[in-house]
């Protein structure tokens, strides 16, 4: 099934999401399984904020034992086991070590208590069992960790998430194959009203096109992250009071390589930070600051990247634990519940539907990347109630990786290895893999479609394995159309080592071809990816 941008129009339905992230792209495939009418409204591209400025960690928050928050390690484990069905292609098995020193804050023993409990809480038995590692067992797993005063590790499992981009994108195409909308670059100008004053839809702009449309609802779900409180303002809502969102700004560094395995180290202020392997780096995260500032001009600053490198080095003692050795930075904002007196890293990460407006208007804060499919079906249940219908949620069940299949038909790993395929493909492995990586069992199509354009095969980027396949894939069937969109959340060229710097010309002329678009505006997105770099890169002025 093609899935192209449509047109804003007018239009009704039961329910209009407004936020494309992953809460709001997971409840609207939630409610699109369910039959219920809806649409998707963002004002950027999918997984464009938030989202896409994780730790890209699957876990279950070991943190969270320490504040006693043993429902949310509960049920966040339980998503752990659930996503790996849904996605393997974006979910894995990563496995963690937590070195405790002389002068840790933590001692050995309440590790291992740590360990035992999430151990216990964790669903199954299938799996390598969690433990204490003594220091000659901890450095020869990860022989860059700083021996002197090392007492131990604690060790121990969750998950990476390869592309939460993806992850995201794969959850709003499904909703739209089973019948929803979806619509990005699309901006909510009003919550219109009816005379009586109760809520009946939104009116939204396109901002590419300047179209006004309206869409009615019966319900519409804030799902808007940072600008939770922004919309309550302009829908003129304040029943559970002015603010129920807390914000905290949180930043990443990418350095090379330093370790197989995550590490998670305690910093001398008592906050967790990861260092996470990924792709071909070793991701360094995160800080947790207060943020009250716009969202949309967010940076790490030099300060907060020398903060993260010097707590890394105290246990990764490398001389490429160095600001110079930084490949680039992401800074994001974490839409987190308002619980007033509470410091931000002790801030309660559990999900909430605020329900305003006799249920016409669900808010949601605290959203955890882990839960946002059970997030999503505790209020597609509240939606059905208020709508007076019936109708289980069923997104646990159905693959999140192109075919809407019923995951207990699938053989979650069977179908990763293609080898096979390599000799008749003709393309490199390491294309293959990235094509699997990407698409799940949906990589096939895209191999059908690199033979049907021209140079197809082609590489998009001299620098990585992707093909000029999965650009017109993205422009035709995914709903991209702007230059950070196929960069960013469609390929992960934009957040490789070169950040598309090798290719951005080449791919923004191709796409000029395929969107229709005139010298001025490949000049405009150009720029605008220009600048999206150089911000990942302002922490060095």
């Amino acid at each position: 099934m093609n899935i192209r941008p449509w047109p804003l129009e007018d239009a009704e339905y039961d329910v209009v999401v407004i936020g494309g992230g992953m809460a709001g792209a997971g409840v609207a495939r939630d409610l699109a399984l369910r039959g219920v009418s809806t649409a998707l409204i963002e004002q950027g591209d999918f997984a464009s904020a938030t989202t896409s400025q994780s730790s890209k960690l699957i876990h279950g928050g070991l943190r969270y034992l320490e504040l006693f928050d043993f429902s949310l390690v509960r049920e966040s484990l339980r998503e752990r086991e659930t996503l790996r069905g849904l996605a393997p292609h974006l979910v894995r098995p990563l496995p963690f070590l937590v070195p405790i020193y002389r002068d840790s804050s933590r001692s050995l023993i309440k590790v291992r208590i740590g360990l035992k409990l999430y151990d216990w809480l964790a669903p199954g038995r299938d799996r390598e069992r969690y433990r204490v590692l003594p220091v000659v067992d901890a450095l020869s797993l990860e022989p860059t960790l700083r021996a002197r005063d090392l007492r131990g590790a604690g060790y121990y499992f969750d998950d990476l998430l390869v592309y939460p981009e993806r992850l995201c994108l794969e959850n709003v195409l499904s909703a739209c194959r089973l019948g929803a909308r979806a619509f990005n670059y699309a901006q909510v100008a009003e919550i219109v009203r009816d005379a009586k004053g109760r809520i009946t839809g939104v009116r939204a702009r396109d901002l590419l096109t300047g179209r006004v449309a309206t869409l009615g609802a019966r319900i519409v779900v804030n799902a808007t992250g940072p600008w939770v409180d922004q919309l309550r303002d302009l829908a003129r809502v304040s029943e559970r009071g002015p603010r129920i969102l807390r914000r905290t700004k949180g930043i990443h560094c990418l350095l090379p390589k330093l370790t197989e395995r995550a590490i998670y180290h305690s910093t001398g202020d008592d906050r967790m930070i990861f260092v996470v392997p990924w792709r071909e780096f070793s991701l360094i995260g995160a800080t947790d600051s207060e943020f009250d500032g716009d969202p949309d001009r967010l940076h790490a600053t030099g300060e907060e990247v020398n903060y993260l490198l010097d707590e890394v080095y105290k246990v990764l003692p490398d001389a490429r634990v160095s600001p110079k050795e930084v490949v680039y930075t992401y800074a994001g904002v974490r839409p987190l519940s308002f619980e007033k007196g509470k410091r931000a890293s002790d801030v309660s990460r559990a999900h909430r539907v605020v329900a305003e407006e006799r249920g016409r208007l669900l808010s949601i804060t605290g959203t955890k990347l882990t839960c946002f499919r059970s997030l999503a079906a505790q209020l597609g249940d509240q939606v059905m109630r208020t709508l007076g219908r019936s109708g289980p949620g069923r997104s646990d069940r159905v693959a999140l990786d192109g075919t809407d299949d019923d995951v207990s038909r699938v053989e979650a790993r069977a179908w990763l290895d293609v080898s096979g395929e390599a000799a008749a493909t003709g393309l490199r492995p390491e294309t293959l893999e990235t094509l699997v990586t990407t698409y799940g069992r949906g990589w096939s199509r895209v191999i059908d479609l690199a033979g049907k354009v021209a140079g197809g095969t082609e590489p998009l980027c001299p620098s990585n394995p992707d093909v000029v396949a999965e650009l017109h894939r993205a422009v035709q069937d995914e709903m991209a159309v702007s230059l950070q969109d196929v960069l960013l959340r469609r390929t992960g060229i934009g957040t490789s080592r070169c950040q598309g710097q090798d290719c951005a010309q080449s791919i923004g002329r191709r796409m000029a071809q395929l969107l229709g678009w005139t010298p001025r505006r490949l000049d405009a997105e150009l720029d605008a990816y220009q600048a999206h770099v150089d911000r990942s890169h302002k922490f060095r002025t």
